[in-house]
C-alpha cells in the first residue's frame, strides 16, 4: 500500500483506548496489573441499547466487519479500489529511488503494533480475559492490514506490495512480544510524532512531517527508577522529507534525541488513559534532535 494512515491510526487507537471503560491499568501489556472486575449491578435500563446487549463474540465479529467495510469504501472513493483485476506493486524498501524512501514501511509496521495494542484494549473492555484479548487483537490487526493490502490489489494506484505485508507482520509481532515480556514494554515504546514544518500535502500522505521513533524509558528500569532519570527518555527514528511533493531533494535520514517522559508524567497526574495514548503518540516538537542524512 503506498498510503500512510498512521495519522487515522493515531486517532482510531486513541479513541479505543479511551473509550474503554475499565481503569487504565487494565489497559497496560502488565498482566500483574490488571485488577479483579467487580461484581456490578444490573445497568439501568436508559443505558441499554442494542449494542451493549450483545454478547462480546458478535461485537468483535461485527467491529472486524465494519473495520474491513470502511476501508473498502474509502479506498473505492479515493484509492481507486475495483479499477484494476490484480496489480503487483515492486515498491522496494529503503532505497533512495523508492516512491516514499521507506517512510511508508515504516508505517506499516507503526499502524499494525498501534492497532493490536488499541484493539486490545478494546476487547477486554468486552470482558476477554486479557490473554485471549491479546491474542485475538493480533489476528484482528493481521487481518485488517491484510484485507486492505488485498484490497490495494486491485487499485491502479495503489497495488499489492508484499513488503507491506512483511512489514504489517513484523507490528503484530511486535506487540505479540509486548504482551508476552511486559518488562520489555515498559521500558520501549514505538511512536509517531507529527510536526508541521512543511506544508501539509494531504490528511494521510504526509510524510514529510512524520517522524517514527523507538524510545527507550530508563524508568522502566528497575535499578535506575526513582531518580530524575525516570523523566527522560532516549529516542531514535527515521524519516523521509521531500518524496511526497516529488522534490529531486529528497532526504532519508535516522536521528537521534532525549526527551521528557509525558508519559509518566501524566500518569502520576491521574490522567490515565492520556498516558497510554502518549506511548503511542509522540507530542509535537519535544524531542531535540541530531541527524544523519542517508541521502549523502
Amino acid at each position: 500500500m503506498k498510503v500512510n494512515a498512521s495519522i487515522i491510526t493515531t486517532i482510531v487507537v486513541a479513541t479505543l483506548i479511551c473509550v474503554a471503560p475499565l481503569p487504565a491499568s487494565d489497559v497496560s501489556h502488565h498482566p500483574e496489573e490488571k485488577p479483579a472486575h467487580p461484581a456490578t449491578s444490573a445497568p439501568c435500563p436508559n443505558g441499554r441499547n442494542w449494542w451493549t446487549d450483545l454478547d462480546k463474540e458478535k461485537k468483535l465479529l461485527y467491529t472486524n466487519i465494519a473495520a474491513a467495510s470502511v476501508i473498502g469504501l474509502w479506498g473505492m472513493s479515493e484509492w481507486d479500489y475495483g479499477s484494476i483485476g490484480w496489480y503487483n506493486a515492486n515498491e522496494g524498501w529503503f532505497e533512495q529511488d523508492t516512491k516514499y524512501g521507506g517512510a511508508d514501511k515504516v508505517g506499516h509496521f507503526w499502524i499494525s503494533y498501534a492497532l493490536a495494542d488499541g484493539l486490545s484494549a478494546l476487547y477486554k473492555s468486552w470482558e476477554y480475559d486479557q490473554d485471549r484479548a491479546n491474542r485475538l487483537a493480533l489476528v484482528s490487526s493481521w487481518t485488517i492490514v491484510t484485507a486492505m493490502e488485498l484490497m490495494d490489489a486491485t487499485s491502479e494506484t495503489q497495488g499489492f506490495a508484499w513488503e507491506d505485508i512483511v512489514m504489517n507482520s513484523f507490528g503484530v509481532l511486535a506487540s505479540a512480544v509486548m504482551h508476552r515480556w511486559p518488562g520489555l514494554d515498559r521500558k520501549i515504546d514505538f511512536r509517531i510524532e507529527y510536526v508541521f514544518n512543511e506544508a501539509i500535502d494531504g490528511f494521510i500522505t504526509d510524510y514529510s512531517n512524520i517522524f517514527y521513533s523507538i524510545v527507550v524509558k530508563p524508568a522502566g528500569f528497575d535499578y535506575i527508577s526513582n531518580n530524575i532519570f525516570d523523566y527522560l527518555e532516549l529516542h531514535g527514528g527515521y524519516y523521509t522529507r521531500g518524496y511526497t511533493d516529488n522534490d529531486d531533494d529528497r532526504t532519508r535520514s535516522f536521528y537521534v534525541g532525549i526527551g521528557i517522559n509525558f508519559s509518566k508524567l501524566f500518569q502520576q497526574s491521574g490522567w490515565h488513559k492520556t498516558a497510554k495514548v502518549l506511548e503511542y503518540l509522540q507530542p509535537p516538537y519535544t524531542v531535540p534532535k541530531a541527524s544523519a542524512d542517508l541521502s549523502r
